[in-house]
């Protein structure tokens, strides 16, 4: 690899890939310093061997022909990404499953002097093109490899009920979805389509060779050596025309079970006080004693606690307040009392726009407040004035329609985390500044995770004994089912990782034992939420028409 530039050949089956194929490629081909030397095709009319079990699979094959279309599944032409760039017809040889190339190929492959293999085509490679390249052959398996090795991607997961659908990045070896795990992600299953599971999959684990030529470019080797994997997952395959039939029946029964919830199952959020300092959520058994405050009213909820003492010392929280009939959240705030009896709540912040998570920060002697914007596209700073009880406006931090950002300080700089959509639970972003008015710049890495377990902010970062922690939610089986904190191991503009080293909820034996998706620090009190189903009408008509509207769309559209 000459300095400051990698070398990638490309293995593809023809001009013509899948979407999310191109967009891996043409998120690759962006990073300054990559540039493509080879592309390495299969002899035009070389055709994959049938199926040796295509009757016992027909159904399946049939219903991905005229029933599955995801649109990251489309196909598209990549000629023009690799315009200029040698292509190779290069003759597999097939034995079994696997497929190997001649020697004189492999020296073809060579001398255009790869640093990289990107796998877009092909079957099971095996033998010395694995070698090849200085930083081997990376390819992509569409399932957590520690479960699933094989396929279809989704299909199995679906089945099984698992509500998580990995995904991973990985430079092969001799084993089957068991090579060198580079990136790995998790996102939610869509159990009541297989479509939708697998057009986010694909769509948004395709920015991973981005990311690992990135690192290898700014001279970290090891990042393309990944960690070996060790499963021992069973091997799965094409399902039989039983199993297809069976899976259809039960994606139809998910999807009943989808509009009705929607239709009668609305969360409720209240706030919650915990009387111990936000680190005692590290034990092992946590005091979970909560204080709820009263019920919201029927048709409202209260979500997203932060805090901040008076000079006088009284709490003040600041929180969501979120009115069904409204469809949209402000920013309010309560001052809890001993007694848990509540005056009206006032109402900080409105904008005509939906507004949320009131992170609180303080600095140099000044309360701030950085409310959810994400409908605004921006993300801003407000200051506590205590001389007429109101939040002004400071500054716009990131043109970004950022969820939960979260601010905090770590080793001289300022730190912003969030997330973007459409994977608001699921893609972890940063931004870091010298001082808090900025100029921010995004993180090097970003997105630095895609895990729907631990990704999205769930509160306050906080310090003990020397290591930061950072609580996010867990989103696996329900939308802000419980927290994670994961302790953050490593964090500059250019690195970053972290690991889960305790989940805490959801607050089973309380009114509120559904979620628990914010924990912020107080001193010596946590704020906390928790969640409870109720059936709201104003929102079921909501749902209701939403529904009826893309139906109308859905025929126009036929």
């Amino acid at each position: 690899m000459a300095e400051g530039e990698l070398r990638i050949g490309v293995l593809a089956n023809g001009p013509e890939v899948q979407r999310w194929q191109r967009l891996a490629l043409e998120q690759l081909l962006a990073v300054p310093g990559v540039r493509p030397v080879v592309w390495v095709t299969p002899p035009d009319g070389q055709e994959p061997d049938p199926p040796k079990d295509r009757w016992r699979t027909a159904l399946y094959r049939r219903w991905r022909r005229t029933r599955f279309d995801p649109p990251a599944m489309r196909p598209e032409r990549i000629d023009d990404l690799l315009a200029g760039v040698p292509r190779l017809h290069c003759e597999v040889q097939r034995k079994g499953h696997a497929e190997r190339f001649d020697p004189e190929d492999l020296e073809a492959i060579a001398a255009h002097g790869p640093d990289v293999l990107l796998r877009l085509g092909l079957g099971i490679l095996k033998g010395g093109i694995l070698d090849l390249p200085r930083h081997g052959v990376w390819s992509f398996h569409h399932g957590d490899e520690e479960k699933y090795r094989g396929g279809p991607p989704g299909f199995w997961e679906i089945m099984q009920g698992d509500p998580l659908t990995g995904a991973v990045l990985q430079r092969l070896t001799e084993r089957l979805d068991g090579g060198r795990i580079l990136r790995k992600g998790w996102f939610n299953t869509i159990d009541h389509s297989l479509a939708e599971t697998v057009d986010t999959v694909l769509t948004h684990s395709a920015v991973w060779p981005a990311q690992v030529a990135r690192e290898l470019l700014m001279g970290r080797n090891e990042a393309a050596e990944g960690v070996a994997s060790t499963t021992n997952a069973p091997l799965y395959r094409y399902p039989t025309n039983r199993v297809c039939l069976d899976f259809l029946l039960r994606q139809a029964r998910n999807k009943a079970r989808f509009h009705r919830r929607e239709l009668q199952e609305h969360e409720q959020w209240n706030i919650g006080l915990l009387h111990q300092p936000i680190a005692e959520l590290l034990k092992e058994k946590p005091n979970l004693n909560v204080r709820w405050l009263p019920d919201p009213a029927p048709d409202a909820f209260r979500a997203d606690p932060f805090g901040y003492r008076t000079a006088d010392g009284q709490l003040n929280v600041l929180y969501e307040k979120y009115q069904y009939a409204q469809g949209i959240g402000d920013i309010s705030r309560v001052r809890p009392k001993r007694d848990n009896v509540l005056k009206r709540s006032r109402t900080m912040l409105t904008t005509g726009e939906h507004l949320s998570y009131p992170y609180v920060l303080e600095h140099d002697g000044a309360v701030y407040v950085v409310p959810e914007s994400a409908a605004s596209g921006r993300v801003e700073l407000y200051r506590v004035n205590e001389a007429n009880d109101a939040l002004e406006h400071v500054r716009t931090l990131v043109e970004e329609p950022v969820y939960d950002p979260t601010v905090f300080q770590w080793q001289g700089r300022w730190w912003l985390f969030g997330t973007l959509a459409p994977l608001t639970n699921a893609a972890l972003h940063a931004w870091h500044s010298p001082s808090l008015e900025g100029p921010w710049e995004p993180h090097a890495l970003n997105p630095l995770k895609l895990d729907v377990r631990s990704a999205r902010p769930g509160g306050t970062p906080f310090v003990h004994e020397g290591r930061l922690y950072r609580p996010a939610q867990d989103s696996a089986s329900t939308y802000g089912h419980r927290i994670a904190i994961n302790e953050v191991l490593e964090l500059s503009p250019d690195r970053f990782s972290e690991q889960v080293v305790r989940v805490v909820g959801p607050l089973s034996g309380t009114a509120f034992n559904a979620g628990l998706h914010t924990v912020s620090a107080v001193g010596d009190v946590t704020l906390v939420d928790g969640k409870r189903f109720v059936n709201v009408d104003e929102q079921r008509k909501r749902v209701r028409t939403r529904k009826l509207e893309r139906l109308k769309q859905k025929k126009r559209s036929k």
